[in-house]
C-alpha cells in the first residue's frame, strides 16, 4: 500500500485531470461537507468545535478513514472567543451567549450598514465610512471609533493625535488589537486541521475564500435585500461602488490565498441566481467583477471553487467565458446536462447529488441519483462527484452507498 505522500499525490492528480477536462482512472468524489463532522460523531459538540478548532481533528480522521476523499472540504467554523470579545451583532452561534442549544448552528443576520440616505457619505470617503459607522455597528467592541477623527490623525500639528485617545476610541482600538491576536490565534488553530489532512495524504480546498465583490458588498456593507433593491431602483451607483470594492478586495483575496499557499480559492456565490436577477442584469453588474476576480486567481495558479447556489441555468453561457480547464463550478440546481452541454469543453463540473437524498433519502435512491449524474456528467471528463448544500446532519449508510457507486461505477 502507498505510503501518505503517494496517496496524496494519487488523488491530487486525479482531481487536476478532471480540472483539466481530461479523464482520470475514475470520477472523484469530492463531498461538499458542512457541520457534518461535528454533527454526526459523538464526542464533539458545535459549540465545543467553535470553541477548540482543533477539536475537529479527531472526527475529521475518522471521516477520511471511513469515506477516503478525493479531495477534502476541511472542517471550518466561526472562533466563538472572537466573536464574542468582538460582541458581533450580526451573527448567531450555540451556546450560552445568545442561549441557543449546543449543537445549534451558527447564521449570519442580514443587516444593512449602509442605509438609503448614506450612500453620498459612504461613496464620499468609503474608508471613513467603514471605520466610523460599519465597525461600530457590526462589534459592539468597537464602537468607540463613531468617534475616531482620521483627518485628525493626519493634521500638521502632532497634538493632533490625541484624536486617538477621544472618548470610546481608545478602548476601541485596544479591543480591535486583543481581539486581533485572537482572531490570528484562531487562525493558527485552523491551518492545524488542513495540515492534519495533508499529512494523512489528502489534498484540500476550501482553505482559502474568496467572496465575489457584489456578494461581498451586500453582506458586509448593504445588506442582501437592500442591494438586490438598488439592482432595480439605482444600478449605476451600485455599479460603482462594487466597482470600487473590487479594487481593494481582489488584490486582498488573491494575497490571503497566495499566503496560505492555496492550491484552491473557494468562491460562494448567492446573490447571482437566477431567483434574485436578471440574465441582463447578471451580464452586466455581476459577472464583470467575479470574472475578473477568477482570472486574478488563476493567474496566480489557484484553482477558484465556486459554489453556485440555486438555480442558474441562465448563467451558464456568460460563466462559460473564462479560461479553459482551469475553474470548477459546483451546482446546486442546475440542469446538469445542460451545464455539461454548456461548459464541458471551458470548465469542470460538481454536483449536484441532492443532499436531502442523503439525509432521508433510500439507499436505492442514492444510488440511481448518483449512476444518472454519472452517466449525465462523467463522459469525456471533467466532472467532480459533489452534493448540492453542504453536508449537516446526513445518514452514514446513505454517504456510503453515494461513495461506494462512485467509486465502482464512475470507473473510466
Amino acid at each position: 500500500m502507498p505510503g501518505y505522500e503517494e496517496q496524496f499525490k494519487e488523488r491530487d492528480a486525479r482531481v487536476k485531470k478532471a480540472i483539466r477536462l481530461e479523464q482520470a482512472d475514475r470520477v472523484p468524489f469530492v463531498p461538499y461537507m458542512g457541520s457534518f463532522y461535528a454533527l454526526r460523531y459523538d464526542g464533539v459538540t458545535m459549540y465545543e468545535a467553535m470553541k477548540d478548532l482543533t477539536s475537529m481533528i479527531p472526527p475529521m480522521e475518522r471521516f477520511l478513514e471511513q469515506y477516503d476523499p478525493d479531495l477534502l472540504y476541511a472542517p471550518s467554523f466561526y472562533p466563538i472567543d472572537v466573536m464574542e470579545q468582538a460582541g458581533a451583532k450580526n451573527l448567531r452561534w450555540p451556546g450560552p451567549y445568545w442561549d441557543m442549544p449546543l449543537d445549534a448552528p451558527y447564521q449570519y443576520l442580514d443587516e444593512c450598514f449602509l442605509q438609503d440616505d448614506e450612500w453620498d457619505e459612504y461613496l464620499k470617503d468609503p474608508t471613513r465610512f467603514l471605520l466610523r459607522k460599519v465597525l461600530p455597528k457590526k462589534y459592539g467592541a468597537f464602537e468607540g471609533l463613531e468617534n475616531l477623527s482620521i483627518y485628525a490623525l493626519v493634521a500638521q500639528a502632532p497634538v493632533s493625535l490625541s484624536a486617538a485617545a477621544a472618548p470610546g476610541v481608545k478602548e476601541a482600538l485596544e479591543n480591535l488589537l486583543k481581539i486581533g491576536e485572537t482572531a490570528a490565534n484562531a487562525a493558527r488553530e485552523k491551518a492545524k486541521i488542513s495540515l492534519r489532512a495533508i499529512e494523512l495524504g489528502y489534498p484540500v480546498y476550501a482553505t482559502a475564500v474568496a467572496t465575489s465583490p457584489f456578494d461581498e458588498f451586500a453582506d458586509c456593507i448593504r445588506g442582501l435585500m437592500p442591494t438586490l433593491m438598488d439592482l432595480c431602483e439605482n444600478p449605476l451607483r451600485l455599479n460603482e461602488a462594487v466597482e470600487r470594492w473590487a479594487e481593494i478586495s481582489i488584490p486582498a483575496k488573491v494575497g490571503q490565498a497566495e499566503a496560505m499557499h492555496a492550491q484552491y480559492a473557494l468562491v460562494p456565490l448567492h446573490c447571482g441566481l437566477d431567483e434574485f436577477m436578471s440574465p441582463e442584469n447578471y451580464d452586466k453588474y455581476y459577472w464583470p467583477q467575479l470574472k475578473r476576480m477568477l482570472l486574478a486567481l488563476i493567474a496566480k495558479d489557484i484553482t477558484p471553487f465556486v459554489l453556485c447556489e440555486g438555480h442558474y441555468d441562465t448563467r451558464l453561457d456568460t460563466i462559460s467565458d473564462i479560461t479553459p480547464g482551469k475553474v470548477i463550478y459546483l451546482f446546486e440546481k442546475v440542469d446538469m446536462a445542460l451545464a455539461k452541454q454548456k461548459l464541458g469543453k471551458t470548465a469542470c463540473i460538481a454536483g449536484n447529488l441532492d443532499t436531502s437524498l442523503l439525509i432521508s433519502g433510500t439507499v436505492d435512491e442514492v444510488v440511481k441519483a448518483t449512476k444518472k449524474l454519472i452517466d449525465t456528467c462523467a463522459p469525456g471528463g471533467g466532472y467532480l462527484m459533489s452534493n448540492s448544500l453542504a453536508i449537516d446532519n446526513a445518514r452514514h449508510d446513505l454517504i456510503e452507498a453515494w461513495r461506494e457507486t462512485t467509486l465502482a461505477y464512475g470507473v473510466y
